[in-house]
């Protein structure tokens, strides 16, 4: 494998994204508790069934990444990095679209804010979820190195987030 050089791994989405995700579900709950006096919406329910499917699909794509990809942990699924004996993982939820885990993280923190209706929290929350795009560009400029034409092939074939669509 070819050694990757710093720019392609620097990772320097995660704090915009984790800070802003933070402060979506803060805003989500103060606007529930301070604006809504506890006042549950319609869109619980929309939120709920977010929040799990989006946290089983995050679950299943790490699993599938720790046990296919050759990542030793579920912990190490979540840093942008090449590991010893790296497999492109094209089954599962990759036959379809290249980030799963994306796709389970940016529903699960919607159905988060769904479920206290806070439309502060859901702009907050979208606007981390931006920085997610940046990450899967890195990401792929990272993995095109590695892989080169299997990854060409694969990106030619699926979607990036949203199956049949993006």
């Amino acid at each position: 494998m070819p050694e990757l050089g710093k720019k392609l791994t620097e990772d320097w989405t995660v704090i915009p994204f984790l800070g802003l995700t933070l402060l979506g579900f803060a805003a989500a709950i103060l606007d529930f508790v301070y604006l809504q006096n506890f006042n549950f919406q319609i869109f619980v329910f929309a939120g709920l069934l977010l929040l799990l499917v989006g946290g089983l699909i995050r679950m299943k794509a790490r699993l599938q990444l720790k046990k296919k990809a050759g990542f030793g942990s579920l912990v190490g699924t979540a840093k942008l990095k090449i590991v010893k004996q790296h497999r492109l993982v094209k089954d599962g939820l990759y036959k379809h679209i290249r980030h799963p885990l994306y796709l389970g993280e940016i529903l699960r923190n919607l159905g988060f804010v769904l479920i206290f209706s806070s439309v502060y929290g859901t702009l907050i929350v979208f606007l981390a979820s931006i920085f997610l795009l940046f990450r899967i560009e890195i990401e792929e400029k990272m993995l095109t190195v590695v892989f080169g034409e299997e990854y060409k092939e694969y990106k030619r074939k699926t979607k990036r987030i949203i199956p049949y669509i993006y």
